[in-house]
């Protein structure tokens, strides 16, 4: 009986131990996970911040905020660190937003010079220098009504601009008074895919305004700084390619330029980094050329067996010197 109680004794007391040891692991397993679920707040919360620019976002709560973006010439939009891709802006859209600022995108890379807040109570806020385009404040649906522009590309060739958004063939502009977003780094497209190299700002008062080296006073290709008209005059071009061997002539990738079938044309241009020759139908030459947006035109290193620059009354001329 001593034996075995002997052995009961030690048998408890390793029980104890191993207690012991087995309540000290769960205290440190659970420290371990309050350290981990820590970290993995503070990541989310820098994940949140990262996104959308403000620690508010991380709040749990959220509310149903409209936003009319309708009256804009704008096809989409996006709401950084809010929407997945590219939200039609042609219907009212509804979020679930939580408190904290948003911004607001209407081109890839950059935001529109403006902000609005959720408030804790889940309405619209946003600063009175914003109300000439803005409205909303204090409701659950915010109206950005936009400024009254207009665009004047009638003296380009082709079928006028495009702002650079998604689009559609009806989204150029020729002449058209618009309601756009103020924004610092606007630019177009002459041509469908080749951006031009300058771009513009419009401020919070409707005003157009760009670098002074751009405008027609000194000898550049804008008109309209400090008005809400912008007037794109490009740089002119003689096109002469009667020896290219081919059946007339148009300039690519400008949209809407007729093929001139006497193999000589006219262009006005917009500053890009590309343009090529086509003189058949259905194939475009390897001959290409830039134009700065100082109006230097300059033929690319690979096509100086092709096309030459010169000056015909007055007017720069590009001429093909082989056949394309």
């Amino acid at each position: 009986m001593f034996h075995a109680s002997k052995r009961s004794q030690l048998a408890r007391s390793r029980f104890r131990v191993l207690d012991d040891h087995l309540g000290a692991s769960l205290e440190a397993l659970t420290d371990r996970r309050s350290v981990l679920r820590g970290a993995a707040g503070l990541a989310a919360t820098a994940l949140a911040t990262a996104l959308t620019g403000s620690v508010a976002h991380a709040n749990s709560t959220t509310f149903p905020i409209s936003i009319d973006p309708t009256q804009l010439v704008y096809r989409y939009f996006v709401i950084p660190g809010v929407t997945s891709g590219w939200t039609d802006s042609r219907t009212v859209q509804t979020f679930n937003l939580a408190p904290g600022q948003y911004s607001f995108q209407v081109a890839s890379g950059y935001y529109a010079d403006f902000t609005f807040t959720v408030t804790s109570t889940g309405t619209v806020d946003f600063a009175t220098s914003f109300n000439s385009f803005l409205s909303g404040r204090g409701t659950t649906t915010l109206r950005i009504d936009g400024l009254v522009v207009t665009l004047d590309a009638r003296y380009l060739s082709g079928s006028g601009v495009l702002l650079v958004a998604p689009h559609t063939n009806d989204d150029w502009i020729s002449y058209k008074t618009v309601r756009m977003v103020p924004a610092s780094y606007y630019s177009v497209q002459q041509g469908s895919g080749d951006v031009a190299n300058f771009s513009f700002k419009l401020g919070v008062d409707g005003k157009w305004s760009y670098s002074a080296a751009l405008d027609v006073s000194s000898g550049g290709f804008l008109a309209g700084s400090g008005t809400s008209t912008l007037t794109f005059f490009g740089y002119p071009l003689l096109i002469d390619a009667r020896d290219a061997g081919g059946t007339g002539v148009t300039v690519q990738p400008i949209w809407g330029n007729l093929f001139s079938t006497t193999s000589v044309e006219y262009a006005c241009l917009l500053p890009a980094q590309s343009f090529a020759l086509q003189v058949r139908s259905g194939v475009v030459s390897t001959a290409t050329f830039s134009l700065s947006p100082s109006g230097a035109f300059a033929v690319s290193p690979s096509s100086t067996s092709l096309i030459a620059l010169d000056k015909f009354d007055g007017l720069t001329r590009v001429r093909a010197i082989a056949a394309l």
